[in-house]
C-alpha cells in the first residue's frame, strides 16, 4: 500500500504540473498556470523526504494552495465555483493525507 500512497501522489502531480503546462501554452504565461506547476513539482519534492511528520505537514499545505488555486482558476474562467468539483477534490487529497498519515513510516 505505501507503493500505492507514492503513486497516487506522483500521478496526481504529474497531471496537475500537465495542466498548468497546457494551459500556459494555451493562454499564455498567468501566474496561476505557473503556481499549479509549483505546486506539482512540491508534491514531487515532498515524497523524497525522509520525516512522515515533514512530508505529512508538506502536503497539507501544498493541497490547500492547490484547493485555493482550483477556486480561484474556477471563479476567473466559469465565474462560478463547482462544489461538486471541489469536493471531490477536497476527498481525494483527504484519502492522500490518511494513507500518508496510516502508510508511510
Amino acid at each position: 500500500m505505501t507503493v500505492i500512497t507514492y503513486v497516487l501522489i506522483s500521478l496526481y502531480a504529474i497531471l496537475t504540473g500537465v495542466a498548468g503546462i497546457v494551459q500556459w501554452k494555451e493562454t499564455g504565461f498567468q501566474i496561476r498556470s505557473l503556481l499549479f506547476v509549483i505546486v506539482a513539482m512540491g508534491m514531487l519534492v515532498t515524497l523524497f523526504l525522509l520525516n512522515k511528520n515533514m512530508m505529512f505537514v508538506s502536503l497539507i499545505v501544498l493541497f490547500i494552495v492547490l484547493h485555493i488555486l482550483a477556486i480561484a482558476e474556477g471563479m476567473l474562467k466559469n465565474g462560478k465555483l463547482t462544489y461538486s468539483h471541489h469536493i471531490i477534490r477536497l476527498n481525494f487529497h483527504l484519502v492522500l493525507l490518511v494513507f500518508v498519515f496510516i502508510l508511510i513510516k
